[in-house]
């Protein structure tokens, strides 16, 4: 049976299986923006082939990101470190990727554009957000939570050349002395299927 034959055959087992075990819970759920966009990730993930994937296996460059996991959970751990020791290197797993950003940018110099758009912004609010909170060198995380209006950018001149996914004021929690503390993340944008930040304050 072909690739494309053994996907559609596991989709439809899968639907199969998911309409015979539905729940009363999830036949009433309202699912938000973030919730639906995952379950279209978990029918097409890049294990599953589906719509996310590329013929050769990997993942899109526009493929629709999981609002959770233990990758996104590490990541941001990285940037709560990077705030707390007041050294914006230590996440930049964190920050959209450089390589990525040279590829979907529309503009003569994107190298160029990325220092000035996000990567030196991003360092300045690590340094901002580490002097205005007190204590945050003690900080301990506790979760995240990606935010819920998530939109799919329109490629345009001189701006992204593919249609990406972005979300804004997603929540990382942590304590300080034990007490929860917020920072709210202003701008992720996604890039084949995991969640980064284009800016941070």
């Amino acid at each position: 049976m072909t690739l494309r034959g053994r996907v559609v055959a596991a989709v439809a087992a899968l639907s199969a299986l998911a309409g015979a075990g539905c729940s009363e819970k999830s036949a009433t759920a309202t699912p938000d923006a973030a919730a639906a966009l995952q379950s279209r990730v978990d029918a097409g993930g890049p294990d599953g082939g589906g719509a996310g994937a590329s013929e050769g296996g990997g993942l899109e460059d526009t493929a629709i990101p999981a609002s959770s996991g233990q990758d996104l959970d590490t990541r941001m751990r990285h940037l709560l470190e990077a705030v707390a020791q007041d050294n914006p290197d230590l996440a930049s797993d964190a920050l959209f990727p450089r390589d990525a950003y040279m590829l979907v940018r529309d503009t003569a110099d994107p190298a160029k554009a990325w220092e000035k758009r996000v990567s030196t912004p991003f360092r300045r609010s690590v340094e901002r957000t580490h002097k205005r909170m007190k204590g945050v060198e003690r900080a301990r995380f506790v979760s995240f939570e990606l935010g819920h209006s998530i939109v799919q950018l329109t490629p345009k001149k001189k701006d992204f050349k593919k249609p990406l996914w972005r979300v804004k004021h997603s929540k990382l929690s942590f304590t300080i002395d034990g007490k929860t503390r917020h920072l709210d993340i202003a701008e992720m944008t996604a890039w084949r299927g995991a969640w980064y930040v284009t800016r941070l304050r």
